[in-house]
């Protein structure tokens, strides 16, 4: 791939096995926040401009070909893992021509924001290349920078090699580096090997290219939260908080309401409108959109759905892969399954399960009835305990109710069946046949009354069914 122009490339390092996560999955596909650590990465880099991005992958690298397959990105691969200097190298050829600065970064840090990635291409001036640092509250086991006198970067140690003196640093490198081109792959084929892991490590350009008489330029993290790197369950839980909390602030400036942030969970990939209310132990996840001014009750789930205004969704309801439309009510504890479209002004109670069906205008299954593979029209009444019966064993069949109709309690209707607009269903009918419009159906045995039943049983002292009529 040949590139041009001063837009900065982004070079992302994600051949590490990862073996602290314990996992079959890739470490890099583990979610933060509903989206996995490497897309994270690579939608910051596309926020900032980057391009191209290119990932240099390991074993993983079909699992990632397959995560981003709809994201513009380039993959190189590391054939054997001999350090991140051979890893970085392995992009070359990716790179070549590319005449921007390069970010490069491990593949494993989800938190980085654009804007610090803006400043690094700021601060790396006339220099060729640029180191970031940071200070943690707790100094992890990374390179630690060493100054010289003046307070200028002359080396960074890994921490395996460091001295007990040199471990007592603070500050820290963190695998974040801006450069020139062609500094950085000229420097990268002199890097060797001898250490205590006896791999090539990036880190080691920085001492090369000084004694080379390059410039090298260090930039210290504000925040060091960003630079949180995920090795185990314990760093993914502690990203989890971090980037949760980030998301709520965004869009608590956007005039969402959260009645408890710490208890409402927020995908990075949900939008949601001004003035809606979220109440403590909401789930919004996926691609979910939610419109302005809904109130959205404890307990809700929500995943890859879209609500429009106005929208209240009462406690303990779970809405997967669905739409509802302005003025939807909805709940308490109910469920909507994939592909159900509820039109405006559409009222699911209590116990009703809808699972693709669409749902006109203004109708209302208040509580405990199924509607499954249906098509109901405007201005409907379903009944409480009315069932679509759409699979008899083989197939699923739709059932088609017109606009205007009343389904009665306990009814059932037989798939594939039609019930014609202004019809009306009796309760406690199985409906096997077209109901015309406007006719009433019923579909009942005819009650039987059996005079002196009780007494006769009664007496027969032994609780049997003696005096049944047969």
């Amino acid at each position: 791939m040949t590139g041009s122009g001063e837009n900065p490339a982004l070079l992302i390092l994600a051949a590490g096995e990862g073996s602290r996560m314990r996992s079959r999955t890739p470490k890099l596909l583990h979610p933060v926040c509903d989206r996995s650590i490497l897309r994270h990465i690579v939608r910051m880099g596309q926020e900032l401009g980057a391009k191209p991005i290119v990932i240099v992958a390991g074993a993983a690298e079909a699992e990632f070909r397959e995560e981003l397959r709809d994201e513009p990105v380039e993959f190189v691969r590391q054939p054997e893992p001999l350090g991140t200097g051979h890893a970085t190298l392995q992009a070359r050829q990716a790179l070549e021509g590319h005449a921007g600065p390069i970010l490069v970064m491990a593949g494993d840090h989800p938190l980085y924001r654009a804007e610090t990635f803006q400043k690094l291409l700021r601060d790396l001036g006339e220099d060729d290349l640029l180191v970031a640092s940071a200070e943690f509250p707790e100094t992890p086991e990374f390179g630690r920078i060493v100054r010289d006198d003046d307070g200028k970067i002359c080396a960074i140690t890994e921490y395996r090699d460091a001295s007990e003196q040199q471990r007592a640093i603070r500050e820290v490198g963190l695998s974040l580096y801006v450069a020139r081109p062609d500094f950085l792959f000229a420097t990268l084929a002199r890097v060797g090997n001898q250490n205590a892991q006896g791999e090539f490590y990036l880190t080691d350009i920085v001492a090369l290219g000084l004694e080379a008489g390059h410039r090298v330029g260090i930039s210290k993290l504000e925040d060091w939260t960003e630079a949180l790197g995920i090795n185990s369950r314990v760093d993914l839980a502690a990203a989890e908080r971090l980037m949760r909390q980030r998301i709520a602030e965004h869009w608590m400036l956007e005039g969402v309401s959260f009645e408890d942030p710490e208890r409402t969970y927020v995908g990075a990939d949900v939008t949601i409108g001004p003035d809606t209310v979220l109440a403590p132990g909401v789930s919004l996840r996926g691609r979910t959109q939610i419109g302005s001014g809904c109130r959205i009750s404890e307990q809700v789930v929500i995943e890859n759905s879209t609500l429009g205004d106005e929208v209240w969704l009462k406690p303990l309801c779970h809405v997967e892969s669905a739409s509802l439309g302005n003025g939807c009510v909805v709940g308490p504890s109910a469920h909507l399954r994939p592909d159900t479209v509820l039109a405006d002004s559409v009222r699911i109670g209590n116990f009703v399960e809808v699972k693709n069906s669409r749902i006109g205008r203004g109708t209302k299954a208040d509580h405990l009835s199924y509607i499954g593979d249906a098509d109901v029209g405007e201005g409907c009444t379903i009944g409480c305990g009315a069932i679509t019966v759409n699979y008899d064993g083989l197939k699923k069949s739709r059932t088609v109710i017109g606009d205007g109709a009343f389904v009665g309690c306990n009814a059932n209707l037989i798939a594939p069946v039609e019930v014609e607009p202004r019809s009306y269903v009796a309760a406690g009918s199985t409906i096997t046949k077209q109901v015309p419009a406007g006719a009433l159906g019923v579909a009942r045995a005819r009650q039987r009354n059996i005079e002196g039943w009780i007494d006769r049983r009664s007496r027969s002292g032994d609780g049997s069914r003696s005096g049944d009529a047969e």
